[in-house]
C-alpha cells in the first residue's frame, strides 16, 4: 500500500478547505488557522472533520484540534503534519 506523501495531504487537506471556504477571495495557505485565519465556525469545523475523515477513513483530528485550536496552532501545517504521522500507523494496521 503506498501510502500519500506529505505533499498529496498538503494539497488534499487545503482543496478541502478551499471548497469549504468557497465564498472567500481569499487565498488558502498551509498557516492558516482553521479558526483564526478563515473563521471556520462549528458548522465548518464538523465539515472540515468530515471531510478528511472521507479522504483518509479513519484519520481523527479531534484531539488534534482540541490540543491546537485554543492558540491559533490550529493551522493547515499542524494537521498534515498530524495526519502524515498518523497514515502510516493506520497502513499497518490495514
Amino acid at each position: 500500500m503506498n501510502l500519500p506523501s506529505e505533499t498529496d495531504v498538503a494539497d488534499s487537506i487545503s482543496a478541502l478547505c478551499r471548497a469549504l471556504n468557497e465564498n472567500s477571495r481569499s487565498a488558502v495557505g498551509l498557516d492558516m488557522s482553521l479558526t483564526h485565519s478563515l473563521g471556520f465556525d462549528s458548522l465548518k469545523l464538523m465539515q472540515f472533520f468530515a471531510g478528511v475523515e472521507e479522504l483518509y477513513p479513519d484519520a481523527a483530528l479531534e484531539d488534534w484540534f482540541i490540543e491546537h485550536s485554543a492558540d491559533g496552532r490550529d493551522t493547515l501545517r499542524s494537521a498534515v503534519s498530524y495526519l502524515v504521522r498518523f497514515l502510516p500507523s493506520q497502513a499497518a494496521k490495514g
